[in-house]
């Protein structure tokens, strides 16, 4: 192999190794976006969580209120025990209608 040509060969290499370099830090670019995304779609979720926990528990509760009443055989109690426990879950902020 002659000189030229190793330098030629030797300046390749340094072209393929600037193109590596670019692409190592191209992928720890994406990288660090998909961590940022990834963070925030996991406090997204727990935000979601939460608020499905709360939504059940008001479910059951409601649930259980139209239990109750319908064991009330007097129209107007009905009324007033669903009217009260509407009132509740509005005072605790858990019903916003």
């Amino acid at each position: 192999m002659t000189v030229s040509e190793i330098i030629k060969e030797n300046e390749e290499l340094q072209i393929q190794y600037s193109k590596a370099l670019n692409t190592i830090a191209a992928l720890e670019r994406k990288l660090q976006k998909l961590e940022r995304e990834n963070e925030r779609l996991q406090k997204e979720n727990i935000s979601l969580k939460d608020e499905n926990l709360k939504l059940k528990r008001m479910n059951n509760i409601l649930m259980r209120a139209i239990e109750i009443a319908i064991q009330i055989k007097d129209y107007n109690a009905q009324t007033r025990h669903l009217q009260l426990v509407l009132q509740k879950l509005r005072e605790t902020g858990e019903f916003k209608g």
